[in-house]
């Protein structure tokens, strides 16, 4: 039997069996505004406080203060579990491409010295844009799924998608991840912002093949119930 970790985010687990499959990589895509660092940051935060497993969540697209003050508004205080040993937020917003063997060695250091579970890296395509040639974004990525098979946790991977495009970041990420999530944006007929989630891939797992609406709220994301149900 597949053992899972699950990411307590409201609605999602029984769309993927209950949960991801331990110590796989999961890739989640989509545009500006869509919530994956929402999404990301609560499978963390769920992880700590109520499963008892401690994460890494790692900013490379905004500062670890701008983090931690936007995480509030969801009653999320990751500060106050860092100085309960239950996450490690790492602050690596100005990566220069010199650093990013330098960084990995780091996130490694905190994930194997605290024993943890779960792993974010928000995001990828921030942590790409030090590099300049397509072939080194290729270098990058299978120096990665090396690093991520030897820390033996759970790991999401931020990936960005542009508007209108139907690449997932780079085009070439998504070719290492065990599962894809793709999380979009639209506006109906009426002008009302919507929002869906797709799970493209999930290796070992009868996943949902629906587009599923979601809301980002006060608790965070939560998966709406399919109409009728």
């Amino acid at each position: 039997m597949i053992q899972r970790i699950a990411t307590g985010i409201s609605g999602f687990d029984e769309l993927i069996e209950n949960g991801f499959p331990i110590e796989s990589l999961i890739l989640i895509a989509g545009g500006p505004g869509a919530g994956k660092t929402t999404f990301s940051a609560q499978f963390l935060y769920e992880g700590a406080t109520r499963f008892g497993e401690r994460g890494v969540y790692v900013c490379f697209a905004e500062t670890k203060r701008a983090f931690l003050r936007s995480m509030l508004r969801f009653g999320w205080d990751f500060e106050r579990l860092e100085t309960e040993g239950r996450c490690v937020i790492l602050d690596l917003s100005t990566v220069k491409e010199a650093g990013i063997q330098s960084n990995l060695d780091m996130i490694l250091k905190h994930v194997t010295g605290m024993k943890a579970k779960r792993l974010v890296i928000d995001s990828f395509t921030a942590m790409a844009m030090a590099l300049r040639e397509a072939i080194d974004i290729r270098y990058l990525v299978h120096l990665l799924y090396k690093f991520l098979q030897r820390i033996g946790c759970t790991t999401i991977l931020i990936s960005d998608t542009p508007y209108g495009s139907q690449k997932i970041g780079s085009g070439v990420e998504e070719f290492i991840a065990d599962g894809i999530i793709l999380m979009q944006t639209r506006f109906n007929e009426k002008g009302e912002l919507q929002r869906e989630l797709r799970i493209l891939k999930m290796r070992s797992t009868n996943h949902s093949r629906k587009a599923h609406r979601y809301e980002i709220t006060e608790k965070g994301v939560i998966i709406l119930p399919a109409e009728g149900e």
